[in-house]
């Protein structure tokens, strides 16, 4: 079988499993990226990865979508103002999404970055958990717009440096007085609009290529224009399942208090990444023998 398929397979689980569950998935790809390839995966390959995620969302919360919808057509107040506070959510968002942009691309050549944004996230999900053992917090519904606003900025800024997205927005949501599985399901439904608009945002590379006729430079698209198109759509397949798998875990998961478990690994994963960051990947790969591709 081809190493090239079967890296699609590994860092489509990766980005699956790691996407929704509270502990950074682009540390877990950056990481497992510079492990197999000895280097980042294209951007293509990136945004067909989030495709397959997106659709795991799409699907398992096909019913909140729909009562938001009926929300908007002014037939359902629970989904109007489900939908209000989502896009209140996404201003700041969008604003320190945009200001933290540039340190993204940096932070995948020093995993240190990383290490300390998995710290972050750690210490987050102890408190939430801490928070919501203490008292079972509110539900959904009575979200307030300073809530929504508060969830959207951390989710801005903690893009750029390595804090997981889910764990600080399911973090900051419960500090605020959700219920954990409240805080979760609003940290999903914000997840739709911002992996839609992150990937819809990197198409403008290929709207450009397609427009003028020119090729994407090898960080962006594939290596000499050649496009695997088998193990790409393997990697979006493995995102879906193992998206939709961990999307569901989680729910369940945050019925109860149960975040100190992902906590640790945060806490663990974080010291690895800052180590690694010191003593540099090529350690790592010449103590366990992994060839460079």
């Amino acid at each position: 079988m081809d190493m090239e398929f079967i890296y699609a397979i590994i860092l489509g689980a990766i980005q699956g499993i790691t996407e929704f569950l509270p502990v950074s998935s682009t540390a877990h790809l950056t990481l497992a990226e510079h492990l197999l390839l000895g280097k980042g995966m294209p951007l293509a390959f990136d945004v067909l990865l989030h495709v397959g995620t997106l659709l795991a969302l799409l699907i398992y919360f096909r019913d909140d979508l729909r009562l938001i919808h009926q929300g908007l057509r002014g037939r359902n107040h629970e989904g109007s103002n489900l939908g209000r506070m989502i896009a209140f959510a996404m201003v700041p968002t969008v604003i320190f999404g945009f200001l933290t942009r540039s340190t993204k691309g940096w932070a995948k050549d020093h995993l240190w970055v990383y290490g300390l944004g998995l710290l972050i996230t750690a210490w987050m999900l102890y408190q939430a958990n801490l928070k919501s053992s203490q008292n079972s917090g509110k539900p959904l519904s009575s979200l307030k717009k300073q809530d929504a606003l508060a969830i959207g900025a951390m989710q801005g800024i903690g893009g750029g440096f390595g804090i997981s997205r889910s764990g600080s927005t399911i973090s900051i949501g419960t500090l605020r007085g959700l219920s954990l599985n409240a805080a979760t399901r609003f940290s999903f439904l914000l997840g739709i609009p911002t992996i839609a608009a992150a990937t819809l945002f990197e198409f403008k590379y290929f709207i450009k290529a397609w427009v003028f006729n020119t090729p994407l430079p090898d960080s962006i698209g594939f290596e000499g224009g050649n496009y695997p198109l088998l193990s790409c759509l393997m990697g979006v397949i493995v995102a879906f399942v193992s998206g939709y798998f961990s999307i569901s875990l989680l729910d369940r998961l945050t019925k109860n208090p149960k975040l100190n478990g992902f906590a640790f690994y945060c806490l663990c994963m974080g010291t690895l990444l800052l180590i690694l960051g010191t003593v540099g990947i090529d350690g790592l790969q010449n103590l366990g023998g992994i060839p460079h591709r």
